[in-house]
């Protein structure tokens, strides 16, 4: 535990709008108040919560000028104002939101929560004095400046990351491309374009280099910098994430908001040693889908404790195709397991929410053989070769 609570880090000041309000007065919130998130009620009662990443991505499902909030909102959960910290951060990290609605039950919602708020309380004591290279991610994937949009959006999804920096030959920082930004200048345009609102309007091509698109003058820290300076970095330029450099302005790590909430949920239970987020369309399953994903999750989990490390994340993005065979949607599942033996991505994609994921599984459990097979693990030989099917 923290022993820091919740109602100690909260505010009282939030935003809130009705299930049935259409989503352009959820708009015109977000450009007058710029809030994290808005609370979505119906009538009294406490539903969800409304980000701009979800009325961003309602382009491409939904027109923006017709629908509803309760076309885009994400069920969210409440967190108790007596909680300690660790249990907010624990909850941050499971429903990837940067902000939680604060209350004794959905009827009675006193304020919100957020990330660098809780991050920047932490970090006041011990954990604020320890170094960046410590939680930062080090298996950093960089594109070059030629290297084009398309590649960079492909490259985003085959990996589940949402920032990528850009280096030269050399190795040294000269940009970055966040996945937020190409859906506001390449994504968004095309789904306006198809219905209708920018006929004529020319629109960039995916082919385009990223140096012509690319966020310069990228704000940075070095590793052994510490966490405190990091955070209050992040709070001053109201960003989530750090390029990490050495002395040279070589890429060196990424450090991420969630990077640090990591450690700080962990403190709530000594036993859970890996956690998994889930995403996309995760929130439509049936509590019966979702509850056979978790457990499948953590028997593979289990199964292969002694090779995937002592500690993780399992990011599970879900999505829902409108395709079906015999009544069975079409799933996709994206899969990054991160842990403290290494990084394994991969994705599943069938009919039925179940065996998309199980397909996931079994590639990224090849991947964890393969792993142990090749830094010479005999003791995996044998489950490698059978999992190839060469035995």
């Amino acid at each position: 535990m923290v022993g820091i609570l919740v109602q100690e880090v909260m505010t009282d000041r939030f935003q809130k709008i009705d299930i049935d309000a259409p989503l352009s007065e959820a708009i015109g919130i977000f450009e007058k108040e710029d809030p994290d998130l808005i609370l979505v009620f119906d009538g009294n009662l406490y539903k969800g919560v409304l980000t701009q990443d979800l009325i961003i991505r309602s382009h491409l499902k939904w027109d923006p000028t017709k629908a509803k909030v309760k076309d885009v909102y994400k069920p969210a959960p409440v967190i108790k104002p007596n909680e300690d910290l660790s249990k907010a951060a624990k909850l941050m990290m499971e429903v990837d939101l940067r902000s939680l609605p604060v209350g004794e039950s959905k009827a009675e919602i006193i304020g919100v929560i957020n990330d660098v708020a809780l991050l920047e309380r932490v970090a006041e004591g011990e954990f604020g004095k320890k170094k960046v290279e410590e939680f930062m991610t080090k298996d950093v994937i960089t594109l070059k400046p030629g290297d084009t949009v398309a590649k960079a959006l492909a490259t985003m999804r085959d990996h589940a990351i949402s920032r990528i920096p850009i280096v030269n030959e050399e190795g040294k920082l000269e940009g970055l491309v966040t996945l937020h930004d190409l859906i506001i200048r390449f994504i968004k345009p095309r789904f306006r374009a198809q219905a209708g609102e920018v006929a004529g309007e020319k629109i960039p091509p995916f082919s385009m280099p990223l140096r012509d698109v690319m966020i310069r003058g990228v704000i940075t820290i070095l590793p052994d910098a510490s966490v405190r300076e990091a955070v209050a970095t992040m709070k001053d330029n109201d960003i989530d994430g750090l390029v990490v450099v050495n002395e040279n302005n070589k890429v060196v790590g990424i450090l991420t908001v969630k990077d640090l909430l990591l450690p700080i949920s962990k403190m709530t239970e000594k036993e859970a040693r890996f956690y998994l987020q889930l995403g996309g369309d995760a929130a439509i399953l049936s509590d019966f889908t979702r509850e056979r994903i978790i457990e499948d999750v953590r028997r593979f989990v289990d199964g292969y404790e002694d090779l995937l490390g002592q500690e993780g994340i399992i990011y599970l993005h879900i999505r829902r195709f409108p395709e079906k065979f015999r009544g069975v949607h079409l799933y996709q599942a994206r899969m990054r397991v991160v842990t403290d033996r290494g990084v394994f991505v991969a994705t599943g994609e069938t009919w039925g929410a179940i065996q998309a994921v199980h397909d996931a599984l079994r590639a990224i459990e090849r991947q964890v053989l393969q792993k142990a097979e090749l830094e010479k693990d005999t003791r995996y030989y044998k489950r490698f070769i059978e999992k190839l099917g060469l035995g």
